[in-house]
């Protein structure tokens, strides 16, 4: 068994129109669709309103929709209606939500649900897709189903062959062109990794491809891989978890010496090459102090500017009134000249 999908919609009525739909997604008539179990009713206007209500618990918490879809394995015993309900109740019970609907289909269940409980507090959504594989290995034992191998995201051993799956975007190129530009490029890494394990290498033989190999530091200084082919850059997220820096470096890639230590240290700044080993302790630059002054005279004479301006402001509009109110500044039409 395995989650096929989980999304986190922004309304709720146009996924239970599309959950109790009579066709499916690419327009093909559904053989079942049935109501399982439910705790917001039956009816899709219904569950909307139910949902809208207990959305107004937490005004606050924009996405508090689930939308899941659950099936078995083709080879796995058949389910009645009965085991369906049971399997979508044990998931909800064990990711905390308590509003929900289950809808079967022909050989899988959608749960739309809310993470909002009436008692005002919300299920978290922390490690979702992590929890929810781990709860559906619990739940195959359960109902006595055969047992998924689990993916990347649980088995860390399977990361490094981890490659995502294709989106509709794809499938659809493939189907018209005959071929993706994330296979195109997991492909020449595959083969540059199995013949030039070392980085130059690597990097030349997929230049001949034209991918470009970067590697850089996110802001926590973790180093990470792009590779860039038609204008566009590809890293895990869109290539997968096999093609992470750590597991092509698992895979045999070899870093060359001044790429590893830009990978695993922020780089020293080249102002700081020239300083001396001996240098330990942070010293005030001697242009510190003679800095600081003319920053504090810029900032003295902006401020006597602005005076003098607001000043001859009042003067051209003459002396106020001694039986006016004085409001204090005058409002000023154009900003002054600061140098």
């Amino acid at each position: 068994m395995a989650i096929a999908k989980i999304s986190r919609p922004h309304r709720a009525g146009s996924t239970a129109r599309y959950v109790l739909g009579p066709v499916g997604h690419a327009g093909n008539p559904r053989e079942i669709v049935s109501v399982v179990a439910s705790t917001i009713g039956r009816e899709p206007d219904m569950a909307v309103k139910f949902l809208n209500h207990v959305a107004k618990l937490r005004p606050r918490l924009n996405r508090h929709l689930y939308h899941v879809s659950i099936s078995a394995s083709r080879t796995d015993r058949e389910l009645s209606q009965k085991d369906w309900a049971g399997i979508g109740r044990s998931w909800c019970a064990g990711m905390g939500i308590e509003n929900y609907m289950i809808v079967l289909h022909d050989a899988h269940i959608h749960i739309l649900g809310s993470r909002i409980r009436l008692d005002g507090t919300a299920a978290s959504d922390r490690n979702d897709y992590r929890r929810s594989e781990l709860l559906l290995r619990k739940i195959e034992a359960e109902f006595d189903l055969e047992s998924t191998p689990s993916s990347h995201v649980v088995d860390e051993a399977r990361r490094s062959s981890h490659r995502r799956a294709r989106s509709m975007k794809e499938l659809d190129a493939v189907e018209k062109d005959g071929h993706s530009n994330k296979d195109f490029v997991r492909a020449a890494i595959d083969e540059a990794l199995a013949k030039e394990p070392d980085e130059t290498s690597m990097r030349a033989s997929l230049a001949q491809a034209g991918i470009d190999m970067t590697i850089e530091l996110a802001a926590d200084g973790t180093p990470y891989v792009l590779f860039g082919f038609h204008g566009r850059q590809y890293g895990t997220r869109s290539l997968g978890q096999g093609y992470s820096l750590t597991s092509l470096m698992e895979k045999g890639l070899q870093l060359s010496g001044p790429q590893t230590a830009t990978a695993h240290q922020i780089p020293t700044p080249p102002w700081a090459l020239d300083v001396a080993a001996e240098a330990d302790q942070p010293r005030r630059s001697q242009t510190h102090d003679e800095a600081v002054r003319r920053l504090r005279g810029i900032e003295q004479g902006a401020h006597e500017v602005i005076t003098r301006f607001r000043s001859a402001k009042r003067t051209k509009n003459g002396p106020p009134d001694p039986y006016r109110h004085d409001t204090g500044q005058l409002r000023d039409d154009e900003p002054p000249d600061v140098i």
